[in-house]
């Protein structure tokens, strides 16, 4: 059985004041895991209400490539940069969710 696409999406619920600043890291980071081994997608979204979250999305060959990215080096020394610690101090809220794609399609690159 082929392994499904998998999908982490993580919200951030910056204070008023940081609202720039998060998205700054959160675009950061996005470019960290770039060419990471099985990374297909990232996304930094800027909700339309003011008091919206910030979200990252992105988007990896399968759930094992992931869960690998997060016990590499790399992602140690991404946790480490102390950017997440900054990003805590600058919400009051961070929640994320994990996904399985059942089904996409997709027209052409936005980068």
């Amino acid at each position: 059985m082929k392994s499904k696409p998998y999908v982490v999406a993580e919200y951030y619920y910056p204070k008023s004041e940081h609202v720039d600043d998060v998205m700054k890291i959160l675009i950061e980071t996005s470019a960290m895991i770039k060419d990471q081994d099985g990374a297909l997608m990232s996304m930094s979204l800027k909700h339309e209400k003011k008091d919206g979250p910030i979200t990252g999305i992105s988007m990896w060959e399968t759930r094992e490539k992931f869960t690998a990215f997060m016990r590499s080096e790399h992602a140690e020394k991404i946790m480490k940069s102390g950017l997440s610690d900054k990003v805590k101090s600058w919400t009051s809220n961070i929640k994320a969710d994990l996904y399985t794609i059942e089904q996409a399609w997709h027209v052409t690159s936005h980068d």
